[in-house]
């Protein structure tokens, strides 16, 4: 099998992120905007409000955050403010990625179980849809558990680089 045909072949747990982080989280935005638009009509156009959409628009919000926020990590395509780091020369960026993915991992898996802790020993329910924050919420692990492998992976290449850099062999890492 040639280096092409390995690169199209997806592994299966890269078919079960896209599903997530691509075709959830479409879903989830046509979710948002179909219960926006409903709002929308039901009260200025015919004038009779449905308690339920506010509610599904939020839901939906979170659902799709919690879902694509593994994907803008890992193709870091989140927001930053970069003005010292471009400034700085490839082994400064290096150390300064390390830094920083390790202590968001760092952090990330100190929330992990307190937050698992808390939400499945909750009785609550949402307000309209009496959905059970059990349910509401459940995405939020996979956000948590997506952003750690990705910090602790991110950690590794730039320690990678950062060795090849030391011995002179580039970013080639």
């Amino acid at each position: 099998m040639s280096s092409e045909e390995k690169k199209e072949k997806k592994h299966i747990g890269q078919k079960i992120l896209d599903f997530f982080e691509v075709d959830l989280t479409g879903v989830t935005f046509l979710v948002i905007f179909v219960s926006f638009l409903t709002s929308i009509i039901s009260r200025y156009v015919l004038r009779a409000p449905v308690p339920w959409t506010y509610e599904t628009s939020i839901l939906g919000y979170m659902w799709t955050m919690y879902f694509g926020v593994g994907r803008a990590l890992r193709n870091d395509e989140h927001v930053v403010f970069s003005l010292v780091y471009d400034k700085m020369n490839p082994k400064g960026k290096a150390v300064c990625r390390i830094i920083y993915n390790a202590l968001l991992c760092f952090l990330l898996v100190i929330i992990f179980w307190p937050g698992l802790q808390t939400l499945s020993t909750s009785s609550m329910v949402t307000g309209v849809l009496k959905i059970p924050y059990k349910v509401a919420f459940a995405p939020y692990f996979f956000m948590l558990a997506e952003c750690i492998v990705t910090s602790f992976m991110d950690c590794i290449r730039a320690g990678k680089e950062l060795k090849a850099l030391g011995s002179g062999k580039g970013a080639e890492a």
